[in-house]
């Protein structure tokens, strides 16, 4: 079950001088700060539960991030705030996008994306599905990043979440979908993370259209592959950014008022032969929720499809409704799936639900 969070957003003044002023409010509410405490406790486990990890961990810390890391001084703050993790254990936490490409055999994070035009204009649904469910979904929080000319976008992430997953702006809305990377030796590069990438675009007051959001993103060198969908009000479109590991970008623009975009390549696109050899083509609801996410990836996109076509040109609400119901239906509605945020750039605004994991996940089944 996902329950919406009413809760007032907690504000980033990302242009402040320092970043104890930049997270001021997250370390000033006890309850959020203890959450990001706990959270921080039991992924340190996880990912550093063994000497040879904290070993890697402190060496890329030394070696790369101190020299080319992005967002560093926010990492190394919250490290030193929340005392449970070393300033390299940090930075390696920040960077989940780009690191769960070398374990994707044993990772499979997902994520469903869709871009609907409504009678009000372009909405974005989406799905954050990622492992660590009994630890991320008490974690999400709605942040607010403002500056002082008055600037406001909304984003949903974690608590100290340095990078930026989902954001809605008066104007522009996007979200990062994982992107697979089956065949490359080399899975990840030295570009920056992508999480970092939709930061600096959220920083940037002036990329409020499709346009201007698309040459920041085709221009910068990245960490991983990804996939970054985008809706605009301004522009009247949305897209899909399809970013392959060497760098190589394809734009696949909505046709007819609807996009959708879970976690492959588009099979006839250049990229196409990135995708997963395997493609889970039936099952029950119950194998469906439980399925790898990469396998499972068309079928969600081809759910998607189908049962939100009809919606283009309805009004917004009707859409909301169609979203919310299409996402509880498995693959999509999954034993990884943690919020859900439906954003509308026309106004700039964006609502968000996040897992309840008391009682039965699988119980919408």
């Amino acid at each position: 079950m996902m329950l919406e969070d009413t809760r007032p957003a907690l504000r980033i003044a990302h242009d402040a001088a320092t970043p104890a002023e930049r997270w001021g409010a997250l370390r000033a509410s006890e309850a959020d700060w203890q959450a990001f405490r706990a959270m921080c406790e039991a992924l340190r486990g996880t990912y550093f539960g063994f000497p040879v990890q904290r070993w890697l961990a402190w060496g890329l810390y030394h070696t790369v991030y101190r020299k080319v890391g992005s967002f560093l001084a926010d990492s190394d703050f919250l490290a030193d705030e929340v005392g449970v993790m070393s300033r390299a254990e940090m930075a390696i936490m920040q960077r989940q996008y780009t690191f769960a490409h070398l374990a994707s055999n044993f990772v499979k994070p997902g994520c469903s994306s869709t871009c609907v035009r409504t009678a009000e204009g372009w909405r974005l649904m989406r799905s954050l599905d990622w492992g660590n469910l009994n630890v991320m979904a008490p974690a999400v929080r709605a942040y607010e990043y403002v500056n002082t000319a008055g600037g406001v976008t909304h984003t949903a992430g974690v608590q100290g979440m340095v990078g930026v997953l989902t954001f809605c702006r008066k104007g522009l809305a996007g979200s990062i979908n994982f992107a697979p990377n089956p065949k490359s030796l080399t899975p990840i590069g030295r570009g920056i993370d992508p999480l970092f990438l939709l930061r600096l675009l959220v920083e940037d007051p002036s990329i409020d259209t499709l346009e201007a959001a698309v040459e920041l993103i085709t221009r910068t060198k990245l960490s991983a592959p990804v996939f970054i969908t985008l809706c605009s009000d301004k522009s009247d479109a949305a897209a899909v950014i399809e970013i392959a590991r060497d760098g190589r970008y394809n734009v696949r623009l909505a046709k007819d008022g609807l996009l959708v975009q879970t976690n492959h390549f588009d099979p006839n696109g250049p990229f196409g032969e990135q995708n997963p050899t395997r493609v889970m083509q039936d099952g029950s609801p119950w194998e469906w929720y439980y399925s790898d996410l990469l396998e499972n990836s068309q079928r969600r996109s081809a759910d998607l499809e189908q049962r939100l076509r009809h919606m283009v040109g309805a009004p917004a609400t009707d859409v909301e409704i169609a979203c919310r119901e299409a996402y509880s239906v498995p693959p999509t509605w999954n034993h990884e799936s943690i919020y859900w945020t439906f954003a509308a750039p026309g106004e700039g605004s964006m609502k968000l639900w996040v897992r309840d994991c008391a009682g039965d996940y699988p119980h919408a089944i």
